[in-house]
């Protein structure tokens, strides 16, 4: 008969004690055990201990609840002694005054079974006195149908185990999955968008984006591989597919010159749309400690806000809030994806965390195009350091959160210097404040910028540097009208700089995500961007969308 490990000797406690078997049998199957003659059973396989594996004790005194005074300390001496058949809770507890059922009572009864069983089968039958077996046999017969449930039970988890082992996918590796669908339009009351830029006589140059947009219906999925080899690392193999929708954001110019700036346009796209409808590779990264308070991650397929600029209310877009400025800092990001490393030290786990970052966006490619450097080393590239003071509430995270930040960066030959600033701050379970600046220079190497942002820099400009800023902040609201809820506002301004357009562009966003099931979520979301493309000629462009997450 197959042993049970969480089961304790509660059996050969009553045998030992001379107890007989009808102790138990008055009592209905599920009640307690409660003899005439001594207390609530010495077993410790209770509702509670389900969910604990039970420790094998060599000596009673390892038995912290159990005292030499104690009525059975006698009888659970010899059990130990003679039969090697007690076992205690992980916390080394006996717990003997807990009740039992005649199931569980079954149980430990099986386990003293197989351990007399063994001792009989290695020649140490003497060892075994003729009225334990005795008792045995009574307790076997008053049980018997107990005893064949219980075999039954086991070998039918032995048959299921075996079978998920015989079919399971890997037993290494994990599938996570992510579905996202969004249903989103809106439009401007401007017939068509201008630019940032200004002609020689200080009118707004007319782009050829129109101001009105149809509805469309955007879509990402994503299957996570999450294997771990050692328990301690983790490799993550990420598969990104989409419907390649586009939405509204498109409205707004963003120069191919400027890409890699998560700025004007993409300030309003939302952070899930635009993906292939062929299967990617999003995500190829692989996770170690390396010591006791340093972890590294390394990856030809990275993306930096997995680990950088992180933030509780405003970070995730299955989550919160839909527009890319509100997800991340546009100017401590402006590369973000591509090959590299991060390395995240946490000193003896208190509240002080440092990272480092290095992620090159073309660290696949070994020529150099369009007279731009490639490769691990080459543009475009992004390093990033973070120092993150996050006070804890004993194991838990606490309610602030500080990151300070600093990002050397190049982007199509334009140098960045931006340093960041990121807080939280939950005031209380129901109510939270957030939000992120950043500051700092863009330089073309001593060229005229004007030449190399035509759309974006000021005809009449002659500067061969930016000191551009931005900035966002609002408010989060906890488990609004549901546990599990999440309900936010924000307001942010991604490009601040005077040489660029005649005015700011200004984002307004707010959501309610609400979850339907632990699997799937609804979230409507509005957007409003005032000044788009930092100018004042654009009207202002008004955004809805209802976002669906089901998660797997």
């Amino acid at each position: 008969m197959n042993k049970l490990k969480f089961v304790t000797a509660s059996a050969v406690s009553i045998l030992a004690l001379g107890i007989s078997a009808q102790t138990v049998k008055a009592e209905p199957v599920n009640n307690s055990v409660n003899g005439s003659s001594i207390p609530p059973q010495l077993l410790q396989y209770s509702q509670e201990g389900n969910n604990a594996t039970a420790q094998n004790v060599t000596s009673v005194s390892q038995l912290s609840d159990v005292q030499p005074t104690d009525w059975a300390f006698t009888a659970l001496q010899s059990l130990v002694e003679r039969y090697g058949c007690i076992a205690g809770y992980p916390d080394r507890t006996f717990r003997g005054n807990r009740a039992t059922t005649r199931y569980e009572f079954a149980a430990g009864l099986n386990a003293c079974l197989d351990k007399i069983n063994e001792i009989i089968a290695s020649g140490l039958a003497d060892k075994v006195s003729k009225e334990d077996l005795a008792a045995l046999q009574k307790l076997q017969e008053e049980f018997a149908t107990e005893l064949a449930l219980l075999k039954g039970r086991v070998d039918s988890l032995e048959a299921k185990t075996a079978r998920l082992e015989a079919q399971q996918f890997s037993t290494t590796t994990k599938l996570e999955g992510q579905v996202i669908f969004g249903i989103t339009g809106g439009g401007s009351g401007t017939a068509n968008l201008f630019q940032p830029a200004l002609d020689a006589s200080g009118l707004p140059v007319a782009s050829d984006r129109p101001g009105t947009a149809n509805t469309t219906f955007v879509a990402r999925a994503r299957l996570n591989f999450v294997t771990s080899f050692t328990g301690e690392d983790l490799l993550t193999t990420r598969l990104e597919m989409g419907n390649g929708g586009g939405d509204i954001g498109s409205l707004i110019d963003q120069p191919e010159q400027f890409a890699g700036f998560t700025g004007l346009g993409s300030s309003s796209s939302l952070a899930y749309s635009g993906i292939d409808t062929g299967v990617g590779l999003g995500r190829l990264t692989y996770d170690l400690p390396v010591g006791k308070d340093i972890s590294v991650t390394i990856g030809p397929v990275l993306s930096l806000n997995d680990y950088i600029d992180a933030n509780s209310f405003a970070n995730d877009e299955s989550v919160d809030f839909s527009g890319s400025l509100f997800i991340n800092n546009p100017l401590v990001l402006p590369v973000n994806d591509g090959a590299g490393a991060v390395v995240s030290w946490n000193p003896g786990g208190g509240a002080f965390t440092f990272k480092a970052a290095y992620v090159a966006a073309a660290g696949n490619e070994a020529t150099a195009a369009d007279g731009i450097n490639r490769g691990l080393g080459g543009d475009p590239y992004q390093g990033t350091i973070e120092l993150e003071f996050a006070p804890k509430n004993g194991d838990e995270a606490g309610p602030f959160a500080l990151r300070l930040q600093y990002t050397r960066a190049s982007v199509n030959n334009l140098d960045y210097d931006i340093g960041g600033v990121n807080l939280e701050w939950a005031i209380n379970p129901s109510i939270a404040v957030f939000g992120r600046y950043g500051f700092g220079s863009i330089k073309n190497r001593g060229t005229l910028l004007s030449t190399t942002l035509p759309t974006l820099i000021n005809a009449a400009s002659a500067a061969t540097n930016l000191s551009p800023s931005t900035f966002s902040a609002g408010l989060a609201f906890p488990n609004l009208f549901k546990q599990g809820a999440l309900a936010g506002i924000a307001v942010g301004q991604p490009f601040i700089e005077s040489n660029v357009g005649n005015s700011t562009q200004t984002n307004v966003e707010a959501f309610y995500n609400f979850p339907i099931s632990e699997n799937i979520s609804i979230t409507p979301d509005l957007q409003f961007i005032f000044n788009p493309n930092n100018n004042s000629s654009n009207g202002t462009i008004t955004v809805g969308t209802v976002r669906a997450v089901f998660s797997f």
